[in-house]
């Protein structure tokens, strides 16, 4: 079983896919409200496989409108109410975070799918709301 992990400020959430079927998930997070030309961190994504090894997790982002989405690679420690067997071994991931543009203000929306290498035929969409003051 593999597991693809996506943490949000304050939410985890962590789904067991079954390698056979075709799904897609999607994912609506509460709105963060934030400075113009600020950073907000949207959310960590890392997967490992049954032997507690990183598994490769490629995101995808739209290009939203009043900011940017962008990738920071980044090493992550397996949860143990995820994995007692891999609780505390490091993986690797990414933070996605979105900057808003210096003169931005408003609501903008931000939408991204993640997906594993050894997981396939499952995608994962999140959308996350941005309020810009």
């Amino acid at each position: 079983m593999f597991r693809v992990i996506a943490v949000t400020i304050g939410v985890l959430l962590s789904v067991a896919v079954v390698q056979a079927s075709a799904a897609t998930k999607s994912v609506r997070h509460p709105t963060i409200t934030m400075k113009a030309g600020n950073r907000a961190g949207l959310q960590n994504v890392f997967a490992w496989d049954a032997k507690c090894r990183t598994v490769r997790v490629r995101v995808a982002a739209h290009k939203p409108k009043k900011g940017k989405v962008y990738l920071v690679k980044s090493k992550f420690a397996v949860p143990a109410s995820l994995s007692q067997k891999c609780a505390g071994r490091k993986v690797r991931g990414y933070k996605v975070v979105f900057k808003a543009d210096k003169n931005a203000k408003g609501t903008t929306l931000v939408t991204y799918q993640v997906s594993s290498g050894n997981v396939k035929n499952t995608t994962f969409k999140f959308r996350r709301t941005l309020k810009i003051k």
